[in-house]
Parts: C-alpha cells; structure tokens; sequence
C-alpha cells in the first residue's frame, strides 16, 4: 500500500493540479485509490467530483491544526482497504502538517507496518524558484521517505545561471533521496494552456474531457498528449 503527500510550504505552485494527475494515473492502472484534500482555502482536488476526494478539515474556526482529523488518515492507511491513498496539502496546513509528521514519528510508523510513503514536491520556475527548492531541501532533510520532485514549469522554465535542475548544487546534496523527477515542461499558453485552464476551471479530468462537446477535437489532442507524457513519467516508479 502507498501514500502519497503532495506538499510544498509554497502557494500556487499546482500541488492540487499533481495530485489530480497522481489520482488519475493511479485510476488509469486500475488501482483503488482514496483522494484526500486538506487545504482550506483552496479545495481543488474535491471539487473534481470523478476523483470522489474527501474533505478533512485539518484547521479548525478558531485557526488551529486538528491534530484528532489527521489521526483519522493514518488509521485509514493502516486499514490498507485502498491500493493508494493521495493527500493534497495546501499552503495553509503545511508547517502543522510537517510539525505533526514530525513529532509522532509517522514516517517510520507507516514503513515499519509496510505502508510506502512517497513525499510529491512541486518545484517551479520564475519568482517562486528559490522557495519551492528550499522548501523540498526542508522536507528531504527532515523525513527519511522516498521523494518525488515535479518541476512544473508553468511559471517558467526552472533554470539557474543557464544550468537545468539536476546541475544545480541543491539537488545533488539532496540526490540520493529522490526516487525520480517529473517534468511538466513548459508549454504554449495559447494551445495547451488554454486547454489544460479549460479543463481545470471546469473540474473535469482527461477522461471525461475526452467525452465532452464542448472541447474541440484539437483540445482533446492537446489534453491527450500531456497527459500521455506525464503518464509515461508516472510509470517508472508506480
């Protein structure tokens, strides 16, 4: 049994869009998979109502971490009643999120009763670049889990000093830990962007894009052929 943060102390950085596309490449392979979203600001992931994610509210009224809610999700994978459970952490929840992984030992809890645990890490390029990779250098040095970086490069293309990510210093200090790399390569903002906006506002997935009127038949090539390439990513590790 897997589970699988998506986690970065970041905002805006596609954390909910990653952790759509785990929960559809998981169904695609035909794996029973629980989708949890716990961001109260943002809930992207459960308004994808194919995913049929759950709501945890993890931070109370009165601006507090619901340490009793998150209780609930362990208890969950230890029912090992799904192939794959896929958390969505937003912003918000992050740095309680962290502390309470922390403090209660959850990493070597899950591991030593069998449980893989995979951290997803979106990375991004443009202003938010340096943050986001310190945010995954935070994470790696805290928990000894297996991680998988996104580069998304919506933003912008992750680049410094003309070097791509894998030359940077950054990652090979922290290269061991990371099981792969997936890249969500920029792409044209007028074509595939648009499309992807479309599908995204619209709280669809690829599969039911595939049969909606209202996309064109050039949409659906687009849509296709980005998520065929994250897919194909997908499949080196799952």
């Amino acid at each position: 049994m897997n589970l699988h943060f998506v986690l970065n102390a970041k905002g805006g950085i596609g954390k909910s869009f990653i952790s759509s596309l785990l929960c559809q490449y998981l169904l695609f392979k035909q794996k029973t998979i629980l989708a949890i979203d716990t961001d109260p600001n943002n809930t992207t992931l459960y308004n994808i109502k194919a995913l049929k994610a759950k709501f945890l509210q993890l931070i109370s009224e009165d601006g507090n971490f619901n340490v009793r809610e998150f209780d609930k999700i362990i208890e969950i994978a230890f029912e090992k009643k799904h192939d794959d459970i896929i958390i969505d952490s937003g912003a918000t929840t992050f740095i309680p999120l962290v502390s309470y992984l922390k403090e209660n030992e959850i990493i070597n809890l899950l591991k030593d009763n069998e449980i893989n645990v995979y951290m997803h890490v979106p990375i991004v390029g443009g202003q938010a670049r340096d943050d986001t990779i310190l945010g995954l250098t935070q994470l790696i040095q805290a928990f000894d889990s297996s991680f998988v970086v996104w580069i998304n490069e919506y933003h912008g293309k992750l680049l410094k000093n003309n070097k791509e990510f894998e030359e940077f210093e950054e990652y090979q200090k922290i290269k061991e830990k990371i099981v792969t790399i997936i890249y969500l390569n920029l792409l044209s903002k007028d074509t595939f962007g648009k499309d992807l906006n479309d599908m995204t506002s619209s709280n669809l997935t690829f599969d039911e894009v595939m049969k909606d009127k209202d996309f064109s038949l050039m949409s659906k090539q687009r849509l296709k052929i980005f998520r065929d390439k994250a897919f194909k990513q997908l499949e080196i590790f799952l």
